[in-house]
């Protein structure tokens, strides 16, 4: 897991979602992840989701790091 990717999780952690949201436990789980010492990296799915998802609740998170999952976005380079 990147730092980048470290700091898009954390800011997905203090977000509200609706009730019976899956985003909600996997941004749950990529918070914990982030906080080990050393974590596994992100699978591309894993990634492009968890980018998607800091788009989707972008008026909850600080637009630093919206522009930070843009450019993780923009720098898959079609990866699904």
């Amino acid at each position: 897991m990147t730092e980048n990717e470290k700091t898009i999780a954390r800011a997905l952690a203090a977000c509200t979602f609706f009730p019976g949201a899956g985003t909600k436990r996997f941004a749950a789980d990529m918070a914990l992840r982030a906080l080990e010492p050393a974590p596994a990296p992100l699978t591309p799915k894993q990634h492009h989701y968890l980018c998607t998802a800091a788009m989707r609740y972008r008026r909850q998170i600080t637009s630093a790091v919206v522009q930070l999952a843009e450019q993780e976005l923009a720098g898959e380079g079609g990866t699904k």
